[in-house]
């Protein structure tokens, strides 16, 4: 990836925590075995009026789907969590491992801490 989330200088946490979900997202998408990042429910009822409802607000700015980051205030660290299907004839570990691997490439050096689901098998 060409962004590079690692280089903050004086931006402000929101800020990295959006570009780091979007670097993520991208880098996960690109990983043989992924067959798409899991929806919110929100990207489910697009149109709708509960979409609507879950948009407003700060909800409305949580970034791609199948990736949620947040900044843990103990630690500083970033908490990254990916979701995501593997596609039929995959092994869900390797491609777990893979979009791991590539998470934390993408990350640029800041300090995160990476979970990894399968949320389903497509």
């Amino acid at each position: 990836m060409t962004d590079d989330v690692g280089a903050t200088g004086n931006a402000a946490p929101r800020e990295t925590g959006e570009r780091l979900a979007r670097a993520v997202a991208g880098a996960a998408a690109e990983v043989a075995g992924v067959a798409f990042l899991r929806p919110r429910l929100s990207d489910l009822l697009r149109g709708s009026a509960a979409a609507a409802r879950l948009r407003r607000g700060p909800a409305a700015d949580r970034g791609p789907a199948g990736v949620r980051v947040r900044r843990d205030p103990d630690t500083a660290r970033w908490l990254v969590d990916v979701q995501f299907t593997v596609r039929r004839g995959h092994r869900a570990v390797d491609v777990a491992r893979a979009v791991r691997a590539a998470a934390e490439r993408a990350a640029g050096g800041l300090p995160v801490e990476i979970t990894v689901t399968v949320a389903g098998i497509g």
